[in-house]
């Protein structure tokens, strides 16, 4: 667990510097949190989420008012069920993130690099934090097929949507380090 902990600061770190330097880079286009609309390309996907809940506020149900836990356990309680199933769950659902980011962000990347301008392209240390946290993770899941688009790309969509996707990942981010330490220190 700490090896993830460890990954999982790194991704943090990285993300946030790229975050940083798309901000200042992309200073004329919309790349504030208050200036854009937050996308999650995780909706209806994975359920980190939930699934992350730590332990003591699911045996609580006086914390968790939530009928969306009770339908995702068929209605059982979430006591009854093992710690160790629930870190797998959790790990798997970020895993599952984890991949829908990298997609995204390498067919992106591609995009960008295809720009004359070369104003901007993602930072290879924040695409290495999350292999290494993907590696570290290590789950056995099927690989979401790359779509790739024929249409000639619109660079400034394409910069609008990376700072979007930056802050969406970023706060995925943070939650993904939060639960390892937490995971780290039960």
């Amino acid at each position: 667990m700490f090896q993830c902990l460890n990954h999982s600061q790194n991704l943090l770190k990285a993300v946030s510097n790229t975050l940083q330097k798309a901000r200042q880079t992309l200073e004329l286009y919309s790349c504030t949190s208050e200036e854009i609309d937050h996308e999650d390309i995780t909706k209806d996907k994975t359920s980190t989420v939930e699934a992350c809940l730590p332990l003591e506020l699911t045996m609580n149900e006086s914390c968790l008012a939530s009928r969306e836990i009770s339908l995702i356990t068929n209605g059982s309680c979430l006591a009854s069920r093992k710690a160790s199933f629930m870190t797998t769950l959790c790990l798997s659902s970020i895993y599952e993130d984890l991949k829908m980011y990298q997609i995204e962000f390498k067919a992106m990347n591609a995009k960008l690099l295809m720009d004359p301008k070369r104003q901007i392209f993602l930072d290879q240390n924040m695409l290495t934090a999350i292999d290494e946290l993907l590696q570290a993770l290590n789950f056995n899941s099927a690989t979401v097929p790359q779509k790739s688009s024929l249409e000639e790309p619109d660079f400034y969509k394409t910069k609008i949507k990376l700072c979007i996707l930056l802050h969406a990942f970023r706060i995925r981010a943070v939650t993904i380090d939060r639960m390892m330490s937490y995971l780290n220190s039960s």
